[in-house]
């Protein structure tokens, strides 16, 4: 049985953001669908849950003043890698969101006894300033990607890479019945008669265009809401009254899964309202695909995504599709995308259906955890 150590900051609740949740989706995965011997070694926060099944070093207060590179929270890390590896003996070490060149140094050691191979993720964008910055360790021989849009690549001059979808839990993240849609409504202290738009994720200035609630007329009917779930919101947003309206509803706070699952279901549209501003950044920090996109989706709620990154090669434009694609920053297709939808509302029919069935054909634990499990195999053949 391959034994496989997955090291990474974070691992841990609340589920709040994107690198931890498909952290620990694949994690989930490949226990639940595959034979491989999975090992994890963390981080934790003070007032942070733990996983099942996670060995976790404490973050210290170094870690505020260095940009998260704490030497001592390393360290105690590796102390855990090697209890591990003296239990288990360590085959593929896969790097999730953690400090790639500390941990390569450190397979490097261990190879001196026994051919480890070690693997990295990349979840996106977000990654890849981080990777520039420190230029990309020799000794990890292959990158995970989440992304489907893998040109980035080039620019670090990395040739070895798979990509696979990120996992979603489409045994939560499901539909729910008429009637449960109601409740999930009443239980969030939401109107049961509006046409609701949801946006969750950071409230940021190229993330939530102000311009989306400039334009798009369909907000300022009082029949229709925007319920936005912030966990971060930046300087521009704070000191912005644009959203100081009785149609939107603005909270801030972490939501469990569950809770999720029925905020999903008690809106009608999910949207990502991207700034025009996003194409002026080279890498924009947003993980690619967004998973609140993905989990929206295997709810069978319809979203409306500007035509960037991954999304286009995920996103099936039109009422025969699975979502609707705009241009970016193009808030005047959202507007009658949003009136179309309106219309249609009740009536459910395939644009739901075939966006929950997308997210089953091709972002189920299942199936990710089969395709990560074969890349393992390919990159310990090439090892021997």
């Amino acid at each position: 049985m391959v034994h496989v150590c997955f090291v990474g900051y974070g691992i841990s609740s609340p589920w709040n953001e994107g690198k931890r949740v498909i952290s620990r989706n694949i994690i989930d995965a490949l226990k639940r669908e595959t034979d491989l011997d999975i090992s994890v070694v963390s981080t934790v926060g003070k007032n942070e849950g733990r996983m099942k099944g996670v060995e976790y070093a404490k973050s210290t207060q170094l870690t505020r003043y260095t940009r998260g590179y704490d030497i001592l929270r390393d360290a105690a890390m590796i102390r855990i890698i090697n209890s591990v590896d003296r239990r288990k003996e360590i085959e593929i070490m896969h790097l999730l969101n953690a400090h790639f060149p500390v941990f390569a140094f450190y397979a490097k050691r261990l190879r001196k006894r026994r051919r480890r191979p070690i693997v990295a993720h990349f979840f996106g964008n977000p990654h890849f300033n981080h990777l520039k910055r420190v230029r990309v360790p020799r000794a990890i021989e292959l990158y995970f990607t989440t992304s489907l849009e893998t040109r980035w690549f080039a620019d670090l001059g990395v040739k070895n890479f798979r990509a696979v979808n990120p996992p979603i839990n489409t045994d939560l993240f499901k539909p729910l019945k008429p009637t449960d849609k109601l409740k999930a409504r009443r239980y969030l202290n939401l109107p049961e008669d509006k046409f609701i738009v949801l946006y969750i994720g950071n409230l940021g200035e190229v993330r939530f265009s102000a311009s989306f609630v400039e334009e798009v007329k369909f907000l300022r009917d009082p029949n229709n809401l925007l319920l936005i779930l912030a966990n971060q919101i930046d300087n521009y947003w704070q000191n912005s009254k644009a959203l100081c309206k009785e149609n939107v509803i603005l909270r801030r706070e972490i939501l469990s899964e569950e809770q999720k699952v029925l905020v999903y279901n008690a809106a009608d549209a999910f949207i990502l309202p991207f700034s025009k501003e996003t194409n002026s950044y080279k890498h924009v920090f947003i993980i690619d695909p967004p998973i609140t996109m993905l989990e929206a989706m295997s709810c069978g709620v319809p979203v409306i995504a500007p035509a960037v990154f991954s999304i286009p090669k995920i996103i099936r434009d039109g009422h025969n599709g699975n979502g609707y694609l705009t241009s970016l920053g193009d808030f005047e297709k959202v507007d009658a995308v949003l009136h179309l939808m309106s219309e249609e509302v009740g009536r459910g029919g395939g644009i739901n259906a075939n966006a929950r069935k997308t997210i089953l054909n091709e972002f189920s634990y299942k199936k990710t955890a089969a395709r990560m499990k074969q890349i393992y195999e390919e990159v310990l053949t090439v090892n021997d």
